[in-house]
């Protein structure tokens, strides 16, 4: 796992808690964990959450429990979800493209456009890139 992937689940868990699916399952924040474990990115895992595949895990879930995060990595597992597959990718990008003006590069990776601080080219910057990564900010040049 890299440093892009990385999110806080505890924070998605609060951010996501009131969606519906949020309430079928035994524990949220294990659920943001799984997706912080399996190297989703934050926009991914957020996207996850609030769409029908963390419903539809939970339907699939063949126990007298409620579903645990086992319900969705199981959903994942059996669709070939992974982090940046073109399905995640498109998943992003019908959840947050028009709020977030992103865009797909070239290799089909959802993106933001920034400025270069020094020099100010427009780029691409793949959504999840550290600030300390990521030529349009400060924090890079800083360093």
């Amino acid at each position: 796992m890299n440093c892009y992937n990385k999110f806080n689940p505890v924070k998605m868990a609060n951010k996501t808690g009131d969606v519906d699916a949020a309430k079928e399952y035994s524990n949220w924040p294990n659920v943001c964990r799984m997706l912080d474990q399996r190297g989703f990115n934050v926009w991914e895992a957020e996207a996850i959450l609030l769409s029908e595949w963390a419903k539809l895990a939970f339907v699939k879930w063949n126990k007298p429990t409620k579903p645990t995060a086992t319900a969705l990595a199981n959903f994942l597992d059996d669709n070939n979800f992974t982090p940046n597959c073109s399905a995640v990718n498109e998943l992003v990008m019908n959840t947050f493209g028009n709020e977030f003006c992103l865009e797909l590069n070239s290799d089909g990776i959802p993106c933001r456009r920034g400025n270069v601080v020094v020099g100010g080219a427009s780029i691409l910057v793949p959504l999840g890139t550290p600030s300390s990564c990521d030529p349009t900010q400060e924090l890079y040049w800083s360093m």
